[in-house]
C-alpha cells in the first residue's frame, strides 16, 4: 500500500512497476498546482487501471471515475464521534432566522456566497466570518470561546475538536436559531464530493441543508440514507458543470427559504431521522462494510480507528 497526502504530494518521478493499493488522504487536486495523483497514474509502468485509489475524505468520486476506486469515509465516521463523545443535546425550539452560513478559510466559493448575500441581498440570517468579508452589511465576526488565533484570513483553532466549538460556540450563535444551512464544503472546482464538519453541524442542528459550490452533495447524502428535503429545496444546482453557475444556481433556485424562515416543525421527525443517522454513526457503519470485503484495507482502518478511539 501506497499512502500519500493529497496537500502536500508531488510527483517526483516515481513508477509504480506493480498494481499498488494507493490510500488518498485528505484533499488532493489544487489546480494551481496540478493534479499529482493523475501523473503518478499515468507514469506507471503496469496500467493504471490495475491501481485501487482509495480516498478517505471524497464520498463521491467522479474525477477518477475511469479508475477503480474506493470512497472510505474515514473523516466523516471520525468527526460523527467526535460529536457523539461530547454528548451535544439539540435544542431546535427557537428559529427566528431564514439561514445561516459559516465560513474560515477563504476560499473562493466562499466569496461568491458573500457576493450573492449582498448583491441579492439577503439579511435574515446568523454567521460566523472569520475575516472581513468586503462588505458592511457581512462582519467579520469574533466568537471565540477560548485561546483561538484571529489569522488575517481565518482563524486557528488550536487543540479544538470541531464538535468543542460547535457545542460552545456555534449551536447557539449559528445554528439553532435558523432553518437552513448554506454550506460551504471545501470541494467546489472538482468533479467529487467532500463532505466534512460542517454537514454534521448543519444536520445535528436540525436545519435543512444546500451545498453551495459543492459536487453533488446531496446525492451523496441521500445514498448515505440522509432525507436532503427535495420537496423543500431544490438541488438541481448540485451537478451543474460550471462551477461558479452551480454556486450562484444553489442560492437563487431557493431564494424564497433564505428571505423568510420556514416553519420547521412538521419536519421534525424527518429532522431526527437524519440526526439518527449521525448518533448512529452511518460512517463508521460504512467504513466497517467497505473493509470487511477489501482486507488489504483492514490494517489501515484498524490503524486509524485507534488512533482515534474508534470502536
Amino acid at each position: 500500500m501506497l499512502i500519500i497526502h493529497g496537500p502536500t504530494y508531488r510527483h517526483q518521478g516515481e513508477i509504480l512497476t506493480h498494481p499498488t493499493v494507493i490510500m488518498v488522504q485528505d484533499h488532493h487536486l489544487d489546480p494551481q498546482r496540478g493534479d499529482h495523483l493523475r501523473l503518478l497514474l499515468d507514469n506507471s509502468q503496469c496500467p493504471s487501471n490495475q491501481h485501487l485509489l482509495v480516498f478517505d475524505h471524497v464520498l463521491r468520486q467522479d474525477e477518477y471515475s475511469d479508475h477503480p476506486h474506493i470512497c472510505l469515509p474515514l473523516l466523516m465516521a471520525a468527526e460523527c464521534a467526535e460529536f457523539n463523545q461530547n454528548s451535544i443535546e439539540p435544542n431546535w425550539h427557537h428559529r427566528r432566522y431564514a439561514f445561516n452560513f459559516m465560513i474560515n478559510k477563504p476560499r473562493p466559493h466562499r466569496k461568491i456566497l458573500l457576493n450573492l448575500i449582498h448583491d441579492l441581498p439577503l439579511d435574515n440570517y446568523k454567521h460566523s466570518l472569520c475575516w472581513p468579508g468586503g462588505y458592511k452589511s457581512i462582519p467579520a465576526t469574533d466568537y471565540r470561546f477560548g485561546d483561538e488565533i484571529v489569522l488575517d484570513k481565518g482563524l486557528r483553532n488550536g487543540s479544538y475538536p470541531n464538535a468543542i466549538t460547535y457545542k460552545h460556540l456555534l449551536k447557539s450563535n449559528v445554528f439553532e436559531p435558523t432553518a437552513v444551512s448554506l454550506i460551504t464544503e471545501p470541494a467546489f472546482q472538482e468533479r467529487e464530493t467532500i463532505l466534512t464538519e460542517k454537514t454534521i453541524m448543519a444536520i445535528w442542528s436540525g436545519t435543512i441543508p444546500i451545498w453551495v459550490g459543492g459536487w453533488k452533495c446531496a446525492d451523496t447524502m441521500r445514498d448515505f440514507g440522509f432525507d436532503v428535503f427535495d420537496d423543500v429545496i431544490d438541488h438541481s444546482y448540485q451537478d451543474l458543470s460550471d462551477p461558479i453557475n452551480r454556486c450562484c444556481q444553489a442560492v437563487e433556485l431557493n431564494i424564497s427559504v433564505l428571505r423568510h424562515a420556514v416553519d420547521l416543525t412538521p419536519f421534525y421527525p424527518r429532522l431526527e431521522h437524519n440526526l439518527n443517522l449521525l448518533r448512529t454513526n452511518i460512517w463508521l457503519q460504512t467504513v466497517n462494510n467497505i473493509v470487511g470485503d477489501h482486507p488489504k484495507l483492514k490494517l489501515y482502518a484498524e490503524t486509524f480507528r485507534k488512533s482515534l478511539s474508534l470502536s
